[in-house]
């Protein structure tokens, strides 16, 4: 259920955000009050802004889950855009994110992020239900303990996948800011859908039930999200191509090559490099390719030819403890004025 706030502007409103406290009007004279859960968190991330004019607060949202009721909060502050000198090509991977960074007149740079972290987490919150599984089928069958000890494994799974794609989608908007450059995703659209289980023709070859399973719990479509929100704080939008070819394609003369491991080695010309920078300046270079007459004259510059493999920039990811935010505030929202 949303909630209309009820200020100057909007009379018809039935609700006042008072901080720690929502004030809902039930009738005339009459209010209900809900007390609020505010963290420290919430405190200096959200409410501190919001009561010095620089957030706004959107339509609450109740919802009940179970025997409980959970409050919504969202927030929002506007955004002045930011003029990008650059792009910035990212290929999201299952074991790292490639960034590679175009600017008019410079050669490109490859920077990688090792993300081998979030399958390790997976491998291992698989085994260990697997083994409380094993255990709590056998004589006698205990339904209930094995409910809760999957819901508390799946729940730790999730807030440590979390936790990683928060401090990846960090380091990105780091040098995004940095570089003053726009991110461009791939459009991963129904790419699940292409991991079938059986041949459609002779030359097409299925994957294996473990491959399947692992792919599908790649969870690329929340790390876009992340930067996204994240770079929006920024002031740079996020913009999105079609991921066709982009890790198949030489970047030399444009010829398809099928890649070989970790490894492109066009046929046509000789290049070799590491795929994953390939695909993440194919991403970059296709974004300009697309948009045509949209971007600006001088990024046309930004296409040079790849003389050489891109120096790789690695920077690894190590997980950072945050205060918890269980709280009942939402998540902050952004808009570019």
């Amino acid at each position: 259920m949303q909630l209309e706030l009820w200020i100057d502007k909007n009379s018809t409103g039935v609700c006042r955000f008072k901080g720690n406290a929502i004030q809902i009007r039930v009738c005339r004279g009459e209010y209900l009050w809900l007390p609020l859960v505010v963290t420290e968190h919430h405190e200096l991330a959200y409410t501190k802004d919001w009561r010095n004019g620089k957030m706004k607060v959107g339509k609450i949202t109740i919802s009940l889950f179970r025997d409980r009721a959970n409050v919504f909060v969202p927030f929002k502050r506007d955004v002045k855009p930011m003029q990008a000198e650059g792009i910035c090509g990212i290929d999201i991977n299952e074991r790292s994110v490639d960034l590679c960074i175009l600017k008019p007149d410079e050669q490109p740079k490859h920077i990688k992020l090792d993300t081998s972290k979030l399958a390790s987490v997976a491998h291992a919150m698989e085994l260990k239900q697997k083994s409380i599984q094993k255990k709590l089928d056998m004589l006698p069958k205990r339904p209930i303990q094995r409910e809760r000890l999957k819901r508390k494994y799946q729940r730790r799974r999730h807030n440590r996948t979390n936790q990683i794609l928060h401090v990846v989608s960090k380091e990105i908007t780091e040098v995004l800011a940095r570089q003053r450059v726009e991110p461009i995703f791939e459009d991963l659209t129904n790419i699940r859908a292409s991991m079938r289980s059986k041949r459609k023709s002779k030359n097409d070859r299925a994957l294996r039930k473990d491959m399947r399973r692992r792919l599908n719990q790649w969870p690329f479509r929340k790390l876009q999200f992340f930067v996204k929100y994240k770079a929006l704080r920024c002031g740079f939008e996020t913009r999105y191509v079609r991921a066709e070819g982009t890790s198949s394609t030489c970047p030399m003369c444009g010829s398809h090559t099928k890649p070989n491991g970790h490894v492109f080695s066009c046929r046509a010309c000789g290049f070799a490099s590491d795929r994953h920078a390939v695909g993440a300046y194919n991403i970059a270079v296709r974004y300009v390719k697309d948009v045509g007459s949209h971007v600006p004259p001088e990024w046309r510059q930004m296409m040079p030819s790849v003389e050489k493999p891109m120096a790789t920039v690695k920077l690894e990811v190590e997980a950072q403890r945050s205060p918890q935010n269980y709280g009942v505030l939402g998540r902050e929202y952004f808009y570019l004025e």
